[in-house]
């Protein structure tokens, strides 16, 4: 009789602990996550930090001097420290981004076809594949050398930095393969994971060029590095003809509740602060071309013109022209890559001797139409602009270099990260450095530093790879970054 109540006592405590483990079960939670809403979920992350105006989180738009801030100007002074930018950036890139596509892409590979045909779930993978590329190129061109074939590992929680040129050729590799498994016959990731193309049929024809003009951007970044030659010659001429079309574009629509809406309008509107007015850097050269964007760029007037605030230093935010908050909806999309890029890059690619078709003016011209027509503009409109001698290919101020850095630094309005390599790759327009600024910063920024957080938890790869790109400083040129240097960095 004592056995059997032992043994009755042993089953109702091990059965109670059953319950009880049962009851701390989350039944609402899933099991498993499909890879194309982890792609999704990456991809939002990603044009997220691409656009952000949190000072913590992304300074492109000041280093380019779109804006300059108001109260508090110690990230329009080039302070990467108080505020640690490069490691928000960098673990976000890393953690949100990239790691977040790996695991969309194994989830993937690992899942049934669940009734699409093999060649739609090879599209899905090429997808990722090509996000991944861009997000790492943006990862080596704003810091240079960096973690990459010991990265995404937790096995190596002190992985070693990889040579930025090499990594970049790999991922150029990479992408080949990316378009080259790509069938146009076949969708993507399917209805409602696709929040760029759609994720259909015609989806994927629009992922094709996209790859493409992200190639041709790649090959541009290389055509400056002479032992390189080669290689950016044979990329730029295979992709030139696969980009964008007309008015095509990697654009994301928001939606209007949070956490779904637009990063510029949660920094802007949401947050309730007026911390950022344009500069003068952009609005009067803009004005004295009496550019027909300036009202599709949301501007406010000040007594009825265009004021620009000085890059660097407090600005009144009422006594400067700055983004009209009623304007900008939550819902507004952002544009990563689009046709008016495509164009600039390849007039760029006609200066540089590559054979893409075309001549330089005419992609000149035709970027600068799409842009005007996207900001609100006509062709009439266009064509008027077009026709002032200091615009006009044929009659504009300057080298090819000069000419297509100007224009293409009005097209990227709030692409920071877009005009930033453009700037430090043409070296124009001509921008001059904050009259205040941090210590050890001796001009714009042209690249980001690296995490200081890197010193302490992964000392000596950091040291090896800041002595490799000749030191860990804001203005260490890149391996991409040899152009002539013309703009003027005295502080002034």
């Amino acid at each position: 009789m004592r056995k059997i109540l032992i043994i009755l006592l042993v089953f109702i405590t091990v059965t109670a602990c059953e319950k009880l483990e049962n009851l701390n079960a989350n039944l609402k939670d899933f099991t498993t996550v499909p890879g194309e809403a982890v792609y999704n979920g990456a991809t939002r992350a990603l044009l997220n930090q691409m656009f952000t105006f949190n000072v913590n989180s992304n300074n492109t738009q000041l280093f380019v001097q779109y804006f300059a801030e108001t109260t508090y100007p110690d990230e329009s002074r080039y302070d990467m420290v108080t505020r640690p930018i490069p490691a928000n950036h960098n673990n976000l890139m890393y953690r949100n981004v990239l790691m977040n596509y790996k695991d969309a892409a194994n989830a993937l590979k690992n899942a049934s076809l669940g009734g699409i045909d093999q060649k739609q779930r090879d599209n899905q993978l090429a997808i990722i594949e090509i996000m991944s590329v861009f997000t790492w190129s943006n990862i080596v061109e704003t810091f240079g050398n960096m973690p990459y074939t010991e990265a995404l590992d937790y096995k190596k929680p002190n992985p070693k930095y990889d040579d930025g040129l090499t990594i970049y050729k790999d991922l150029i590799a990479r992408l080949n393969a990316a378009i080259g498994k790509m069938d146009p016959a076949f969708a993507g990731m399917g209805a409602g994971y696709d929040n760029v193309f759609g994720g259909n049929v015609a989806g994927t024809a629009k992922w094709i060029r996209f790859a493409n003009t992200l190639k041709l951007r790649m090959g541009i970044m290389l055509s400056d590095i002479s032992s390189e030659a080669a290689l950016a010659k044979t990329t730029v001429e295979a992709a030139a003809p696969n980009v964008f079309n007309t008015d095509e574009k990697f654009a994301m629509t928001y939606l209007a509740s949070s956490p779904n809406q637009n990063p510029v309008y949660t920094e802007l509107v949401v947050s309730g602060r007026f911390d950022f007015v344009n500069t003068s850097t952009l609005v009067d050269p803009m004005n004295t071309l009496s550019d027909p964007r300036r009202p599709g760029f949301l501007w406010t007037k000040v007594a009825d013109a265009y004021v620009g605030g000085a890059q660097g230093m407090p600005n009144s935010y009422n006594a400067f022209t700055h983004v009209d908050n009623a304007k900008l909806t939550a819902t507004r999309e952002v544009v990563l890559m689009d046709y008016s890029e495509a164009q600039f890059l390849l007039a760029e690619a006609v200066e540089r001797g590559f054979s893409v078709g075309g001549t330089a003016k005419d992609h000149y011209t035709n970027a600068i139409t799409s842009s005007i027509k996207y900001w609100g503009g006509t062709d009439a409109d266009a064509a008027a602009y077009l026709a002032q001698p200091a615009v006009d290919y044929a009659t504009a101020a300057g080298t090819w270099r000069q000419k297509i850095g100007t224009q293409s630094y009005y097209a990227y309005y709030f692409r920071g990260f877009t005009e930033w390599n453009t700037w430090r790759r043409l070296d124009y327009p001509r921008l001059i450095a904050s009259p205040k600024h941090v210590q050890d910063v001796n001009g714009v920024p042209v690249r980001y530093t690296y995490p200081v957080s890197e010193q302490t938890l992964n000392n000596a790869n950091y040291t090896a790879a800041a002595a490799a790109i000749g030191g860990d400083k804001a203005d260490t040129r890149l391996f991409w970054d040899k152009g002539p240097e013309n703009y003027d960095s005295s502080f002034k």
